[in-house]
């Protein structure tokens, strides 16, 4: 790894990390607004992987709008009305669809509904996280903390995966999908994840976790982890692209950035409610 693009993304970082867990201990509209931006941000991205194509994918001003309305439902009425509004988006991007000269409806109109479920419903997810007034198995005013333990998991995990995987990987994981991460590096983010898990359960009395079931937490957040960074490689391998963006130097888009997160999000929520 070139030492410029090392600093370049430890710079990226070392800016971002401190934005994201000042909104995250914020809350309220601040981290709703962060969730907006990470959202929009990615949809616009996830437009170019769907249609590399002028003139096709999904259509940003009703795939934004719909993610915008799914994700301040989720905030204001518990997602209570996200069934009529996945409905009523999905015939509204067919109507326009109809008055669009679009050489690929189907990319237009699949990629704008699978935008919404891809993008908005997991990340929602975040701000009942976060909220959280000591849901099952947590203290009360453990909401912040649960989000802080997901954004260090997914992080240290990515981090050892990134540099075991430069510095020791020979072997492959699956290159036709993403061909540079390899076992060694994928297994070193796997157990990196763990050990988080197991950290935070002994250090953080507000997440009311055993080591035990940090060491769980962690180990299903790191199979997330993965599962959503070879969903997102492989959206990119199809449309023929090595990054989903450009906006984060060092990074790519903010699409490869928190790919990961999206499949972690809705996993850590379940497991500490249901």
């Amino acid at each position: 790894m070139p030492y410029s693009e090392l600093s370049i993304r430890s710079l990226v970082a070392l800016f971002g990390i401190p934005l994201l867990l000042v909104c995250t201990f914020a809350g309220g509209v601040v981290f709703y607004l962060l969730v907006a931006a990470i959202i929009l941000l990615s949809l616009r991205e996830l437009a170019r992987i769907f249609a590399p194509e002028k003139g096709a994918g999904p259509v940003r001003l009703v795939g934004s709008v719909g993610a915008v309305a799914l994700l301040t439902d989720a905030w204001l009425w518990a997602g209570s009305h996200w069934g009529w509004l996945l409905l009523a988006g999905t015939g509204l991007i067919l109507i326009v669809e109809v008055f669009r000269d679009d050489p690929q409806p189907t990319a237009v109109i699949g990629g704008t509904v699978v935008s919404w479920l891809y993008l908005a419903v997991p990340l929602a997810h975040f701000l009942w996280l976060r909220g959280a007034p000591g849901i099952l198995g947590t203290a009360p005013g453990s909401g912040p903390w649960l989000a802080v333990a997901l954004w260090l998991m997914v992080w240290c995990s990515d981090t050892a995966a990134y540099f075991i995987g430069f510095a020791w990987g020979r072997r492959k994981l699956l290159p036709s999908v993403s061909p540079k991460k390899t076992w060694e590096g994928t297994i070193a983010g796997l157990l990196t994840a763990v050990g988080i898990g197991a950290l935070l359960a002994a250090l953080l009395p507000a997440l009311a976790w055993d080591v035990t079931r940090g060491l769980y937490i962690g180990f299903l957040i790191g199979v997330a982890a993965i599962v959503g960074d070879l969903a997102e490689s492989r959206l990119k391998r199809g449309a023929g692209l090595k990054d989903a963006g450009t906006m984060l130097p060092g990074h790519g888009g903010i699409l490869d950035r928190f790919d990961s997160v999206l499949f972690c999000v809705p996993v850590l929520y379940y497991l500490v409610t249901l």
